[in-house]
């Protein structure tokens, strides 16, 4: 029996110091709101748990079963609550939590009546086990599994839409929730007269809080890292500060003042440090987001006249205007070459800005893979002709099937990956093959150029990185191209894979893409800077 009074103590002490710190950091915050009082109201079950164990009267057991029963009313209402905010969906679930909220109340106004526990009466060990009431059925049915059903189901449900940071995130919450709930779960058959087993899973509930705390710390949603020093200093002073008042002589109380003392030094410059931290990550993820919205606005602002450039020395070019000077040939030239490069510049950064800020969205349709490859090696044959260059293509034995993708983005990866191993081929040529592997296509380009060097592989995928060759053989090169094909690949579900011998001896790309995949057109993605 002291062992559930002790478990039920440190419940209820977790739950009212965590809950009270998450609202000390933003008191305005809805998140943090409801996880105060979905931790409040576990601490008063918990402390009345408490209670109820270790009183010898009936008439006091029944009180003090009904007061935990009041605080296990509250806590789905609550738990809801909390889920929906991180979820960021409060507004489009507001008739669930009205209903919700209006349940939860009618619940907890007949708590204390015989509707609700109507009795406690001795069960296996425990001499005053309450006894559930009509009422009480239907608090299970609609608030305790309804309720927290409604939870669980908008955190699986969101799992689907989820990027990875929010996906590991949302999995702890799944972990917590099961622990928590299915842990108090195990006091109700009991309450029905079912001597199945004693509450085993009371000590659970400590876990899910301890959870949650896992999933707040790793990924940030309350600085729960700065937090969690707080309360283990708080909790230490603290304990520090009783030995004090306790030791029987004054030598002792010195000792342990001077220990206070330093104690409370040590953690006013670590809280200081973590402050100075958090404050640093927050000042470089503003820099970060300064610098994509830059990037985005300038570009912007450069794609019309570029776009004028290129098309009006395109006429100059055919004659539109009259014949040109022989002298001012090779200078239209240039400046075609040079609006061309720099557009296809303005639109890399346009896309890393977009995949930075989340906001691409896939245009998917059915497509032709063959129909894309053969558009890119069409563009780019002219190129390849003037530096000498082989161009080759290995149509797939068999047609291809259509997958589904969106045929811009898609354009683009196999563009980047064709112009790069065009550009840094010196001599020799690009071979392109296509075909099928059982679930998936497979896109190989293959080139006799500069290769990669064995430690420039690990970085060539990183937003604004290049190889040592690639920067010797073309300076005007951004290291943006095979970032976002990168990116674009994965929103795919495909893969890149690239492998080199070394320097000089050429390099292979390969594609892969599955057949059937359940790509959705949505625009929260998860960046990845390297391979």
């Amino acid at each position: 029996m002291d062992i559930y009074v002790i478990i039920s103590f440190i419940n209820g002490i977790v739950a009212i110091v965590f809950g009270l710190f998450i609202l000390s950091r933003n008191w305005k915050n809805t998140t943090n709101r409801t996880f105060f009082l979905m931790s409040l109201a576990v601490a008063v079950w918990s402390f009345s748990y408490c209670k109820w164990l270790s009183v010898t009267i009936e008439s006091e057991a029944l009180y003090w079963s009904r007061m935990l029963n009041l605080g296990a009313t509250f806590i789905p209402i609550f738990y809801l609550h909390w889920i929906l905010s991180i979820l960021n969906i409060t507004k489009k679930r507001k008739n669930i939590l009205i209903f919700g909220y209006i349940i939860t109340i009618i619940f907890s106004i007949f708590s204390f009546s015989s509707l609700y526990i109507s009795s406690v009466k001795s069960v296996l060990d425990f001499p005053y086990w309450p006894q559930a009431g009509i009422l009480y059925v239907v608090f299970l049915i609609f608030g305790y599994f309804g309720l927290t059903s409604c939870g669980f189901y908008e955190l699986i449900k969101a799992e689907k839409k989820a990027n990875k940071e929010k996906l590991h995130q949302i999995n702890y919450l799944i972990i917590g929730s099961l622990f928590g709930f299915g842990g108090g779960a195990t006091n109700f058959p009991l309450m029905f007269g079912l001597e199945i087993l004693p509450p085993v899973g009371q000590i659970l509930v400590v876990l899910y809080i301890v959870i949650f705390a896992l999933a707040t710390l790793r990924y940030h949603l309350f600085e729960v890292k700065l937090i969690l020093t707080e309360i283990l200093i708080g909790i230490m002073g603290t304990i520090i500060m009783i030995l004090l008042f306790l030791m029987p002589t004054t030598p002792l109380r010195i000792l342990i003042g001077v220990i206070l003392f330093l104690f409370l030094i040590f953690g006013y410059y670590l809280i200081r440090a973590m402050h100075q931290e958090v404050a640093r990550k927050e000042e470089a993820e503003r820099i970060s987001k300064s610098k994509t919205e830059f990037i985005s606005i300038a570009s912007h602002q450069l794609r019309t006249p570029l776009a004028a450039i290129r098309g009006y020395t395109s006429m100059l070019k055919d004659g539109d205007y009259g014949k040109i000077p022989d002298k001012a040939v090779s200078a239209v030239d240039y400046i075609y070459e040079s609006s061309v490069g720099m557009i296809k510049l303005v639109n890399s950064l346009l896309s890393v800005s977009r995949l930075e800020k989340g906001q691409v969205e896939l245009k998917i349709q059915d497509i032709s893979i063959e129909s894309i490859v053969e558009n890119c090696i069409q563009d780019i044959q002219l190129v390849a002709k003037d530096k000498g260059l082989y161009l080759k293509y290995v149509k797939p034995t068999n047609p291809l099937p259509t997958i589904k993708g969106d045929p811009d983005k898609l354009k683009e990866v196999f563009n980047n990956i064709i112009n790069n191993a065009v550009l840094y081929t010196p001599k020799g040529g690009v071979t392109i093959s296509l075909k099928n592997k059982k679930n998936s296509i497979l896109i190989q380009i293959k080139d006799t150029g500069i290769g990669i060097e064995k430690e420039d592989l690990s970085k060539i995928f990183k937003s604004f990185s290049r190889g040592k060759g690639g920067v010797e053989i073309y300076t005007q090169g951004t290291g943006l191209g095979l970032y976002v094909a990168k990116n674009f690949l994965e929103m795919h579900n495909g893969k890149l894979i690239v492998a080199s011998k070394g320097k000089n001896k050429g390099s292979v790309f390969l594609i892969e893409l599955p057949i059937n995949s359940n790509i959705q057109s949505r625009h929260d993605f998860v960046l990845t800077d390297g391979q």
